[in-house]
């Protein structure tokens, strides 16, 4: 077939054009941060890559400020039960001082206001606060409703009366399971949730009696208080206190070892969580980022083609009239 020249300008216009257009892409990709695509038709599969990457660091972020949100709770809780433990501590050590027949009644009295304090002291603990919410409070973190519909603590306690009540129910009954699953949890992972704290009912009681009757922390300390301020108690009345802190504080210090394995765990999930957003970020940087070095070198490519284009181009279009006027 014959060749015309007009057959040479557009072959060589088209295949001019392919190479500008590549020029371009490469500057795009150079200009936006080295991204390998523009458009989802520059690269789908990158794309698909990097927008499950996106939406894993997502996931990640989230469950990183959730572990960050447990872990301070757990802190607040562990402190709130270290310090049940040093107020049990120390009603024991009223307890062995109470108990000496040498002491006189005004002796027992002096004991007793201190552990009053003490009982007063547990209960400001039970209804500790993580920022505005109580951390022992079940549901109710803000409190509960009384009567009158004023928003009080959690645990409430009538020294007149003896009543200790949590989110308005007497303690005095097995109350406990009403509220067995009352208790704040968080989402940690996939499908897997983290109680925040412990329910108040099982925090307040650490035991039963022979007739099934709850043992309270509060309660124990009332009857403590009330035995030593009490002149007609005997030594053996206030000795037999020392068997009762002990289970209360054995209750304590298992609580205690459940919040450390809870702790435990939360410190490997952050370290998983941070290893996890570190693969996925250079997963997304796979499918997202174009290689600085070679992205150059195909730039100067393309431009060598492009000038070479250009420079066989001045051979085949050929020379008019307006060539030889200017």
């Amino acid at each position: 077939m014959r060749v015309t020249n007009a057959m040479l300008v557009n072959t060589f216009t088209g295949n001019l054009n392919n190479t500008l257009e590549r020029m371009g892409q490469l500057q795009t990709q150079m200009s936006s941060e080295h991204s390998k695509y523009a458009h989802i038709s520059d690269d789908p599969i990158s794309l698909i890559y990097s927008q499950q990457a996106r939406a894993k660091l997502r996931q990640v972020a989230d469950y990183q400020e959730n572990v960050k949100t447990a872990q301070s709770w757990m802190v607040s809780v562990e402190t709130g039960f270290d310090e049940m433990n040093e107020l049990i501590k120390e009603a024991l050590d009223g307890v062995i001082q109470g108990a000496n027949d040498t002491l006189t009644p005004y002796d027992r009295t002096n004991i007793a206001a201190k552990v009053k304090q003490l009982r007063d002291q547990m209960l400001s603990t039970l209804n500790m606060t993580q920022g505005d919410k109580y951390i022992y409070g079940g549901y109710n973190t803000l409190g509960h409703l009384d009567a009158s519909g004023k928003s009080v603590a959690p645990f409430e306690f009538n020294a007149a009366t003896g009543a200790f009540t949590y989110n308005g129910d007497s303690l005095a009954t097995a109350v406990a399971a009403p509220y067995a699953n009352d208790v704040v949890t968080i989402d940690v992972g996939v499908s897997a949730q983290m109680p925040l704290s412990f329910n108040g009912t099982r925090v307040a009681i650490y035991g039963y009696d022979s007739a099934g009757a709850p043992k309270t922390l509060i309660g124990l300390f009332d009857d403590l208080y009330n035995s030593l301020n009490n002149t007609n108690s005997s030594a053996s009345d206030i000795n037999k206190y020392i068997g009762e802190l002990q289970q209360a504080q054995e209750h304590v210090l298992s609580m205690t070892s459940d919040i450390g394995g809870r702790t435990n765990r939360l410190d490997l999930l952050e370290n998983r969580y941070d290893s996890d957003e570190i693969n996925y970020i250079e997963m997304k940087s796979n499918a997202e980022d174009a290689d600085e070095a070679e992205l150059i070198m195909k730039y100067k490519m393309a431009e060598t083609v492009y000038k070479a284009a250009l420079s066989s181009g001045s051979y085949i279009i050929q020379p008019t009239l307006m060539d030889y006027l200017r």
